[in-house]
């Protein structure tokens, strides 16, 4: 993972150098073809690398299954993105620029579902992780539905705590999409858009469970949901605090405590590191 560490190392000196201080370009002229190129070519390197790492360790875990995960993450938030950028439903009306690349349909980048599966896939892992199984249900009906339940939605709290500085990062403080409607904003960004992140992450994640995905969760590395995950929110974080955009990666940081502290009143999380849940 060295190498997605290194993409978004460098993406947040350069925009905390030279997009901050653009004075730096003059001063340093051999960072002009480098920063003419940087944001298309780091962003799509990011996304490419991060779906690489969660090939080879899909690949590991389950064999070929895992095309049938990437498609469905990948056509349930086409779909959602597609409906986005035309219509503005669910998360608000919004448009990409062509700094992600060749788009389907003209509307949304490809590299956009991929990055959907890429967050889906170790949100899920890691709310499997977090939630482990319940022993003790109240109703014995109620273990057909609980457990399941509870995972998807501690994923989808997840998806939205890394999409809290994501949404700011890419559409405030860098160019990567541009919000064309008013109403109610946090940040710059439409606050009806944590809904649609919301619905899209429960559409996702439960057609996981459908697919039992969970069987296979035990195969991946204990510690690779949590490492994809940080380093993934490394770069949004990142590039708010360069920005001073504090109260989003507040915001994230509270999430997180909070899932981290269910995780321990659960028992799934033992001196600061997860361990895997019970596959029982």
């Amino acid at each position: 993972m060295w190498a997605l560490f290194f993409i978004n190392a460098v993406s947040i000196f350069g925009y905390a150098t030279f997009t901050l201080h653009p004075e730096l370009l003059a001063r340093y002229p051999w960072s002009l073809p480098i920063y003419a190129v940087s944001y298309p070519l780091f962003a799509r390197l990011q996304i490419l690398i991060g779906f690489w790492l969660c090939v080879r360790a899909c690949h590991k875990a389950m064999g070929w299954r895992w095309p049938v995960y990437f498609a469905s993450a990948f056509l349930i938030s086409f779909a959602m993105e597609f409906s986005g950028t035309s219509f503005g439903v669910p998360f608000g009306k919004y448009s990409y620029t062509g700094l992600m690349g060749w788009q389907l349909l003209d509307k949304v980048p490809i590299l956009i579902p991929v990055s959907w599966f890429c967050m889906s896939l170790c949100c899920y892992l890691l709310a499997v992780q977090l939630t482990g199984t319940t022993k003790n249900h109240v109703f014995l009906w109620a273990r057909r539905w609980q457990d399941p339940v509870q995972r998807v939605g501690l994923a989808a709290v997840l998806l939205i705590a890394w999409d809290f500085t994501l949404e700011p990062a890419m559409s405030q403080l860098t160019p990567y999409w541009i919000w064309e409607e008013a109403g109610v904003f946090f940040f710059g960004v439409a606050v009806r858009n944590l809904l649609g992140w919301l619905v899209t992450g429960l559409l996702i994640f439960t057609s996981f469970e459908i697919l039992r995905l969970r069987a296979y969760s035990h195969h991946f590395q204990s510690s690779w949901p949590l490492r994809f995950y940080l380093l993934n929110l490394f770069l949004p974080i990142g590039l708010s605090l360069a920005g001073s955009a504090w109260p989003p990666v507040v915001l994230t940081a509270v999430v997180l405590s909070g899932c981290f502290l269910y995780a321990t009143w659960r028992g799934t999380l033992k001196a600061g590191l997860v361990i895997r849940g019970s596959t029982a």
